[in-house]
């Protein structure tokens, strides 16, 4: 419509003309007027004759016609060459895109921009050339060209326009963005949003309005089953982590419980939600339900990290958790994280001898700093210093290996006097 609109537009140069065109036309029609003669055209056997005012409106209609068409023809040509250009223009400049050379791409694609037939593609990806240049008013700006170029595009520059402000990591900006988008459920962009809502929400931690959304997720598969399953557990992982809140530990268990009952049953299985919701318990003082959590876990879903906790426990029945771990061995008898929890479990029995032999048999199967540093605790309280220290060492030492080589001061010397 627009190419049309260009094709017809009239010059002031041509306006002029027309004007004084009608002023010599209205002079000599009134000349004619008292004599309007005839005119006479004979060709062989025929003749044409008619009078001289309509002689001279069919001439000057031809002449007329003539000319717009030799102005529409050369305004076709030219346009038709202008759209050449354009794509070539449109063409160089989404190489330059895909090859990173931002600025040219901008500046090619928004030049081809008003000689393309479908603009809103120019100015979208001469947004994003903007956006890599971190030119934020031009990126908007060009967006607004996308959005007053064509009728219907709303959502496809909305989107765009999310997008990147979420590469630019303005999650509020893009929360706001995708907020008006989600409005209309029935969009054919909708699962697109409720998408990139769950990432924002994920960078924003929101993991309330994360947990709202994941019903609507499901429903239009909007991800795979596994990410989905990630997403959930990532949801119910955040919303656990922040339920420890309160001033007393009656409070900090309440909200533990009304968040772990918020979780759908199926996740109360999966060790580390169960292992972050037992660390909340012990952190609230609440070690009793700590342990029954863990412990039906455990018989059901073996799991180290929760094993681990297990050994942390405090005010539950430790009597009955040794038990269980004992059981437990006679089908692991070398799991080096189990005989770490029966060593603990026995620290809080006070059965000295039996945490010592349980913390050596965890090393002998699997050296930890853990282990080291339990057996180290022990053997000082029990007056073998020189067993304590090397055990310590010994923990130091693996530590150490995970630390990069770097530049360390001179040891010095035992002569030297210790600094103030």
């Amino acid at each position: 419509m627009n190419a049309v609109l260009n094709l017809l537009r009239i010059k002031g140069s041509t306006i002029m003309f027309l004007v004084m065109g009608s002023l010599v036309g209205a002079l000599f029609f009134k000349a004619v007027a008292k004599d309007p003669g005839y005119i006479l055209l004979a060709h062989g056997k025929h003749t044409f004759e008619t009078s001289l005012l309509v002689g001279v409106l069919v001439i000057l209609l031809a002449i007329f016609v003539v000319y717009w068409l030799v102005v529409v023809v050369r305004r076709i040509l030219r346009w038709r060459l202008f759209q050449r250009k354009s794509n070539r223009l449109t063409t160089d400049g989404l190489i330059a895109l895909a090859q990173g050379d931002w600025p040219k791409a901008e500046k090619l694609l928004a030049k081809a921009a008003r000689g393309n037939d479908v603009p809103l593609i120019n100015y979208l990806t001469a947004a994003q050339a903007a956006h890599e240049q971190g030119k934020t008013d031009e990126r908007d700006h060009y967006l607004r060209l996308a959005h007053e170029s064509t009728k219907g595009a709303d959502a496809a520059v909305s989107l765009t326009k999310a997008r990147l402000q979420y590469q630019s990591g303005h999650w509020e900006e893009c929360l706001a963005t995708l907020m008006k988008l989600s409005r209309d459920a029935k969009s054919p962009s909708y699962p697109y949003v409720i998408k990139m809502l769950s990432s924002v929400y994920v960078e924003l931690e929101d993991w309330e309005s994360l947990r709202e959304l994941l019903p609507a997720m499901k429903k239009h598969k909007v991800v795979s089953e596994t990410e989905f399953g990630r997403l959930a557990r990532l949801c119910y992982e955040g919303k656990l982590k922040r339920a420890v809140r309160g001033e007393t530990n009656d409070e900090k268990q309440r909200n533990l419980n009304e968040a772990w009952h918020q979780i759908p049953k199926k996740f109360h299985n999966e060790p580390p939600l169960v292992k972050i919701y037992a660390e909340g318990l012990i952190a609230a003082e609440a070690g009793g339900d700590a342990e029954k959590v863990v412990t039906d876990v455990l018989r059901k879903n073996w799991d180290d990290s929760l094993v681990q906790v297990y050994g942390r426990i405090s005010g539950g029945d430790v009597e009955k958790q040794l038990l269980w771990c004992e059981n437990w061995l006679k089908e692991r008898p070398n799991n080096p994280m189990l005989l770490l929890t029966m060593g603990r479990l026995s620290l809080q029995l006070e059965q000295w001898d039996k945490a010592r032999s349980y913390l050596e048999a965890s090393l002998r199967s699997r050296k930890s700093a853990q282990a080291y540093g339990e057996l180290g605790r022990l053997l000082s309280h029990l007056g073998e210093h020189q067993a304590s220290n090397e055990m310590f060492q010994a923990g130091l030492a693996l530590i150490a290996e995970r630390l990069p080589d770097l530049p360390m001061p001179a040891t010095a010397s035992a002569s030297e006097p210790a600094p103030a």
